[in-house]
């Protein structure tokens, strides 16, 4: 028998696997499911949402480098209005799991934004499918985006964070993930805090701030003078976050995100303490890659005699 690749998630959250697309590294719905199949993974997490429509940064957003990537997207997305009457539905068709992202400058803008999708998504699906692996699986509270300004306030104080997830966790009951960001000294902190305050599991993490400067014009390469950093070269700094991180809080949830290329990167995280790994720029060199993680995760599985991944989370040995 083939191993147990199910995820069970608090508020009754369901994946059909431990594998989410990381928010802004895949297209929807031009490019969803040309290459993954997203109903056989546990599903994705939708691009940054914020009330207003965004255009994104101008200039050059993307830069592929040795160890990685460096982003500087600013946050293009439709707005509120256009996803929840657009984009909401078309998801929700598309038969798989996702979570969906939000972002606000402002407390008040972040318990709106879940509000009205929250709102949204009960009209169109009056039957709560997120225990059964499908529809919308909860929400990311991004708290940390580094390309847009004053993008990390939100992670970098624990009392805001803390206001910010109270605030949306009065607006709705479904599945809450803070998304952290890497960019502090002491992350388990801002999961303490967050938890606190009602979410239900924290995202491991946002890009890492980041600068690449144009010798020639001794500006940056980017329309901004920082970026975001993800890729391989920060998988064992998040690994080490992730691993901290649950030790201090074995019962939080953790959706770990950075440097997924194959599937020993996500067999890592696991062990680490990960419950969740996410697959993010990875999929920029590779399409495929959510595929062969999952094939080479069961195979793992049936190596090391493991009847489900539930079993090896947390498994990391620290002691010889």
């Amino acid at each position: 028998m083939a191993p147990n690749l199910e995820v069970k998630l608090p508020r009754g959250t369901f994946l059909r696997d431990p594998l989410v697309l990381s928010s802004g590294c895949w297209a929807f719905p031009d490019k969803a499911g040309r290459l993954t199949d997203l109903k056989t993974i546990g599903g994705a997490v939708t691009k940054g949402l914020t009330p207003q429509a965004r255009p994104g940064n101008p200039g050059k957003r993307l830069l592929q480098l040795p160890t990685g990537w460096m982003n500087s997207n600013g946050l293009q997305n439709p707005g509120l209005e256009a996803f929840t009457e657009e984009v909401l539905p078309q998801l929700f068709e598309a038969g798989f799991g996702f979570f969906v992202n939000v972002v606000g400058e402002t407390v008040e803008e972040y318990a709106e934004l879940v509000r009205r999708v929250d709102s949204a998504a009960a009209r169109l699906a009056p039957a709560d499918t997120a225990g059964q692996g499908h529809g919308l699986l909860g929400f990311e509270i991004n708290m940390s985006c580094p390309n847009v300004k004053h993008g990390a306030k939100f992670a970098t104080d624990p009392g805001l964070l803390g206001e910010t997830i109270a605030a949306c966790r009065a607006q709705t009951q479904r599945l809450m993930s803070a998304k952290l960001s890497p960019n502090v000294t002491e992350m388990r902190v801002y999961a303490e805090a967050a938890a606190r305050a009602g979410a239900d599991a924290v995202t491991i993490s946002n890009t890492w701030n980041s600068v690449f400067i144009d010798t020639k014009t001794r500006q940056s390469y980017f329309h901004r003078p920082s970026a975001g950093m993800s890729g391989a070269a920060v998988r064992p700094i998040v690994l080490y976050h992730v691993w901290k991180t649950h030790q201090a809080l074995p019962e939080l949830p953790i959706f770990a995100s950075g440097g997924v290329v194959d599937s020993d990167s996500a067999i890592q995280y696991l062990l680490a303490g990960a419950s969740v790994v996410q697959i993010g720029s990875g999929l920029f060199s590779d399409p495929q890659l959510p595929a062969k993680v999952q094939a080479g995760l069961i195979e793992y599985l049936e190596e090391q005699g493991e009847s489900s991944v539930a079993d090896i989370v947390g498994t990391y040995k620290t002691e010889t």
